[in-house]
C-alpha cells in the first residue's frame, strides 16, 4: 500500500465520525430552537372557512382581541372587530367541539373492538345491498 492510500484512509476514518457528530449536535440544537417558535406568537388564526375557490374567511386573534377578515386574490378586507368576550366565547365553543369529536372517536373505537370477527358470517352478507360491482376476473370492487 502506498503512502497516499494510507493517508486517505486515515483522513476518512477521522473526518467521517467528526462530520456525523456535527450533524447530530446541530440537529439537537435546532430542534430545541424550533420547539419554542410558536410560544410567543401574538397573532393566531382561530378558524378558516372557504366561501368559494378563491375566497376565504378568517377569524384572527390578535392579543386579547380579534377580528373577522375576508380574503380574495384581489383584496383583503376586515369585516368585523371582535371583543374579548366574543373571542373567549368562540374559543370555548371550539374546545367543546374538539372534546365532542374526541369522545365520538373513542366511542367508535370501542364499538369496533367489540365486533367478534369469528362470529361474523360472511356467507349471510347480501352483496347486492352493498352495491359492489364485480370485475371480469371475478373479484368485487
Amino acid at each position: 500500500m502506498n503512502n497516499d492510500m494510507l493517508q486517505y484512509l486515515v483522513n476518512l476514518a477521522v473526518f467521517i465520525p467528526f462530520v456525523m457528530i456535527l450533524i447530530v449536535v446541530s440537529i439537537r440544537f435546532s430542534r430545541g430552537n424550533l420547539e419554542g417558535i410558536g410560544i410567543y406568537k401574538y397573532t393566531k388564526v382561530i378558524e378558516r372557512t372557504n366561501l368559494n375557490k378563491d375566497t376565504d374567511v378568517f377569524v384572527l386573534k390578535i392579543g386579547d382581541e380579534g377580528c373577522v377578515i375576508i380574503s380574495s386574490p384581489s383584496k383583503i378586507e376586515k369585516i368585523k372587530d371582535l371583543s374579548l368576550e366574543e373571542m373567549k366565547n368562540i374559543e370555548e365553543k371550539r374546545q367543546q367541539i374538539k372534546h365532542k369529536k374526541i369522545i365520538n372517536l373513542n366511542k367508535r373505537d370501542i364499538n369496533l373492538k367489540n365486533i367478534d370477527l369469528k362470529k361474523l358470517d360472511i356467507k349471510k352478507l347480501d352483496l347486492k345491498k352493498l352495491k359492489l360491482k364485480e370485475k371480469k376476473d371475478g373479484h368485487s370492487n
